[in-house]
């Protein structure tokens, strides 16, 4: 597992409508760090699950569904 620290972050989630698609879902995460600019891929057949949580001293906390 690595850590990266990004000046911004988008995810996107896309579901393929198209006929025969590769994957269900495709799931793109992009990452700007200083002058460099990175775009990870992601595939699955299955419905992503998107959770947020929130760290409380030493408690995680789930939040309501995004």
């Amino acid at each position: 597992m690595s850590i990266i620290k990004a000046e911004k972050l988008e995810i996107e989630i896309q579901e393929q409508k198209i006929k025969d698609p590769g994957c269900k879902y495709l799931i793109l995460i992009r990452t700007k760090e200083k002058l460099q600019q990175k775009l990870k891929i992601i595939t699955t057949n299955q419905k992503p699950i998107i959770k947020s949580t929130e760290a409380i001293n030493n408690i995680i906390r789930t939040k309501a569904n995004i």
